[in-house]
């Protein structure tokens, strides 16, 4: 006995769809993730950029951050651009299932009418009874008998199908109207980067043309700096040389739990790394190279640090012309927080993740609040953006 056609709407071109789009979605939810902590990272750093006068805006200091901006602004395109792509990728599966949806809705609605017309021409119910009686056996009786309710079975379930696929379609459609905006919108936004871009690009060639003149004068500082930065290093060290030669244990968490947690330590600030560890060339000096024992963390003024894990105050130093450095222990490791004022903690404290420590130091001659921040396995120097959670 021939039974009555079911038609699915989940075809196999359907299926792939839904796959290819449920692995685009997760993609594109990582990379809108990127998106916007790149975006506030821009946006930190423009506060930054508009809390500098205009006569602070030709000096090296002002260009670290705005090649920081250029570099932020630059990532973002790049971002924007592959989930543009993503969106165009995802507005051709929608209209693809949109496309597949009302072919299926109509080969429904197709198949109803036969349907409707067979049932309309075997309507009564005593035409059915007369088709099972009509049986040479009882095997043959009961095959129609199920055969009748199969066919019931099977308009009542051609309905829902019509009535979930119309549904189906309604949703894509409306998907696919905001996709396009959502596009016209990112489309129209990453125009406007481009343009701040140049005009951040512009900026940086015009404070780079004004300083051309001054690397002599900036040479001087820069023996300058590294001689405070040298003096606040060998200080540091040999504090540290102490503390370890004490062989004491003190409060706090230990090795282990400090090295558990690499990578997962909260900020010591606010901020944007503005020089970054190791050995780096100037930004505008040519052939004068910088050796970071950390990193520096360009803040907001009045800016509050903050301890990054529990541990134990060994020492509060002051170095003047680099304000107050605190060394903090953790068993065999050491935080170090330099720049600081209005210190509010004393060698022997014992605190806690997020404790406050004191201000990051605005410096008015520059209009640079910034923090310094090391990591340190007894004395062995270690890049802290390794040990801090991603941004």
């Amino acid at each position: 006995m021939k039974y009555p056609k079911v038609i699915r709407t989940a075809s196999s071109l359907l299926v792939a769809l839904l796959l290819s789009t449920a692995l685009l979605a997760q993609s594109r939810d990582d990379l809108e993730a990127q998106r916007a902590k790149k975006l506030e990272e821009i946006a930190l750093t423009q506060r930054l950029i508009d809390e500098t006068d205009e006569a602070q805006r030709k000096n090296i200091n002002y260009l670290v951050i705005l090649n920081r901006q250029i570099r932020n602004r630059g990532q973002l395109i790049v971002t924007e651009e592959r989930v543009l792509k993503m969106l165009n990728t995802s507005i051709d599966n929608t209209e693809l299932f949109v496309e597949v949806l009302a072919t299926d809705l109509e080969s429904l609605k197709s198949e109803y009418k036969e349907m409707a017309y067979h049932a309309f021409k075997t309507r009564s119910k005593f035409d059915y009874l007369i088709y099972i009686f009509a049986s040479k056996s009882l095997q043959e009786a009961w095959n129609r008998m199920r055969y009748i309710k199969y066919y019931n079975e099977v308009r009542e379930n051609q309905i829902d199908l019509i009535r979930d696929t119309q549904k189906s379609l309604q949703g894509k459609v409306v998907k696919l109207k905001k996709e396009i905006e959502t596009k016209k919108k990112l489309i129209s936004g990453l125009q406007v980067e481009r343009q701040k871009l140049l005009r951040d690009k512009r900026s940086k060639n015009k404070i780079l043309s004004d300083l051309r003149g001054k690397e002599d004068e900036y040479r001087e500082k820069i023996k300058e700096d590294k001689k405070i930065a040298k003096e606040l290093d060998n200080a540091i060290e040999e504090i540290i040389s102490r503390e370890m030669a004490k062989n004491e244990t003190l409060s706090g968490l230990g090795s282990e739990e400090f090295a558990k947690n690499r990578a997962n330590f909260i900020w010591p600030a606010v901020g944007i790394v503005s020089s970054s560890f190791g050995r780096q060339e100037h930004p505008s000096v040519k052939g004068v190279y910088l050796n970071n024992n950390g990193i520096d963390i360009r803040t907001e003024k009045n800016e509050t640090a903050r301890t990054v894990f529990a541990g134990t105050v060994v020492h509060v130093v002051f170095i003047p012309g680099a304000n107050s450095a605190i060394i903090i222990r953790h068993g065999e490791y050491y935080t170090v927080y330099k720049n600081l004022i209005d210190v509010i903690v004393k060698p022997g404290d014992v605190v806690e993740e997020g404790s406050e420590l004191g201000k990051v130091f605005f410096d008015e001659t520059k209009g640079v609040s910034e923090l310094h921040f090391e990591v340190r396995h007894q004395t062995e120097k270690l890049n802290p953006l390794l040990w801090l959670k991603k941004k």
